[in-house]
């Protein structure tokens, strides 16, 4: 085949023309194919707004040492469950989530019609999401919770490696914390 060539379409390596619009079309069918998301599933909603608009929505009860108290709240009669993940634990196997495809369902608590109130342990944080339950309008992607406080309150917390949950440099360190009060992170 004989490339075209003329003024207004000059010669292109010598390269048939219907090469070249072939070639396009397929690399403008690539482009339009997903090359990958951040999330798998577009949230409609936060926990705020849901909080805000009276719809389904997790707040702080209360804190102590390493640990805080969730009151999670569904004013609607229908089923909302809440995921849980301590301290940024993922999953990377289990029961597939049926909503966020490529993700598992997480320890969950479900609430119809009123509130409950779930106390976690954690050094650094809590996060929550909703996208089980009866309604997809009011599912939210991850939010954190975190942890005041979360201090070593005696020498069995220091010992089997618990110096480092604190970010002590050793077992030693932890002790005298407990001991003494003096931190030397």
């Amino acid at each position: 085949m004989t490339p075209i060539t003329n003024e207004t379409n000059p010669p292109t390596d010598d390269v048939p023309r219907r090469a070249l619009l072939r070639a396009g079309a397929l690399t403008g069918a690539l482009l339009l194919v997903p090359v990958g998301t951040a999330t798998a599933y577009d949230f409609p909603s936060t926990n705020a707004d849901n909080e805000a608009n009276g719809d389904p929505f997790v707040d702080v009860a209360s804190q102590d040492n390493c640990e805080i108290a969730l009151e999670f709240t569904n004013p609607h009669g229908y089923l909302a469950c809440f995921e849980v993940r301590v301290d940024g634990q993922t999953r990377t196997s289990g029961t597939e989530h049926p909503v966020v495809d490529g993700d598992y369902i997480y320890e969950n608590y479900c609430v119809t019609d009123g509130t409950r109130t779930e106390t976690f342990e954690a050094t650094q944080q809590v996060d929550v999401r909703l996208a089980l339950g009866a309604e997809r309008d009011h599912d939210f992607d991850w939010v954190s919770f975190g942890i005041d406080a979360c201090e070593p309150e005696s020498r069995a917390d220091c010992k089997g490696g618990g110096w480092k949950t604190y970010g002590f440099r050793n077992q030693g360190q932890c002790i005298r914390y407990v001991n003494t009060g003096k931190d030397s992170r």
